[in-house]
């Protein structure tokens, strides 16, 4: 089965966060990034994963489907539980390592999601509430994400997207209703910092009043006293409307002879004999 490799060593937690000056920074409880940056400006993006001692003599292993291989292994040391493994999907293949604080609450879980047997996701908790999520995004096996919340909701993102170890990219989730909308500020001359002119609003739009309603087009000018249009009956007491002018070239209309009168054409007509 393809498992995590056990081999990576423990991850050390940084007590210092480099927060870019146009981000509000953050709560003290919340944890710094596990690759902090260096002197230079680069940040350790590999993927540690935290030992979890799934093969112990205390491990308790549950298998929920029945084919002898345990889904959820549950690690203990003095009679509680340290961390568990997990087969979310029942594939035979471990879904994700959570771990857990002396009370009892998670602190962090390592999540495989393409079960290429390598952590793709670290979420960090604090008293159970997510406060920092390391993310891999682009299948090079390092770092390149890192999503900090409060409360449940998400609310900056620094991101390396050329893969150079340096935070290229800070977005501001401003917008509470909306989580898809943010403040994106980029480096573009490389030098570590946002660019003034690289500000991009990603939901501009839709903030503040909405857009005027523009006045539907101007109808032509109402037709004069008396008047109508053609086909339709005039006010009371006008005379009818004139018919249009025929276009240039074309025969004029021929109006219809009183009852009685005899046709122009008539002459032309050969006359018709009635009786024997």
């Amino acid at each position: 089965m393809t498992r995590f490799p056990l081999t990576w060593p423990s991850s050390r937690c940084s007590l210092v966060a480099l927060i870019p000056l146009f981000v509000a920074s953050c709560a003290s409880s919340t944890p710094a990034p596990s690759g902090a940056k260096s002197a230079t400006g680069e940040r350790d993006t590999a993927i540690v994963h935290e030992p979890c001692e799934k093969d112990s003599a205390s491990a308790e292993k549950v298998d929920v489907n029945g084919d002898r291989t345990p889904d959820i292994i549950h690690v203990k040391k003095d009679g509680r539980e340290v961390c568990r493994v997990v087969d979310l999907n029942l594939d035979g293949s471990i879904d994700a390592f959570i771990y857990y604080d002396a009370r009892g609450a998670e602190r962090r879980r390592e999540s495989d999601f393409d079960r290429d047997g390598r952590a793709d996701e670290i979420a960090h908790y604090e008293r159970g509430a997510v406060v920092l999520k390391e993310r891999e995004t682009n299948f090079d096996d390092k770092l390149d994400t890192w999503d900090y919340y409060e409360g449940t909701r998400l609310v900056r993102r620094e991101r390396d997207s050329d893969g150079d170890q340096i935070v290229d990219q800070w977005w501001q989730f401003n917008n509470p209703n909306d989580e898809k909308c943010a403040v994106v500020a980029t480096d573009k001359n490389a030098d570590g910092k946002p660019d003034p002119a690289g500000v991009v609003d990603l939901c501009a739009e839709s903030y503040g009043a909405p857009k005027p309603i523009a006045p539907p087009p101007s109808s032509a000018a109402p037709p004069a006293a008396g008047a109508s249009a053609a086909g339709q009956p005039g006010a009371p007491g006008a005379p009818p409307a004139s018919a249009a002018p025929a276009p240039a070239g074309a025969a004029p209309a021929t109006s219809a002879a009183p009852a009685g009168s005899t046709p122009a054409n008539a002459a032309s007509q050969p006359a018709v004999t009635k009786g024997p």
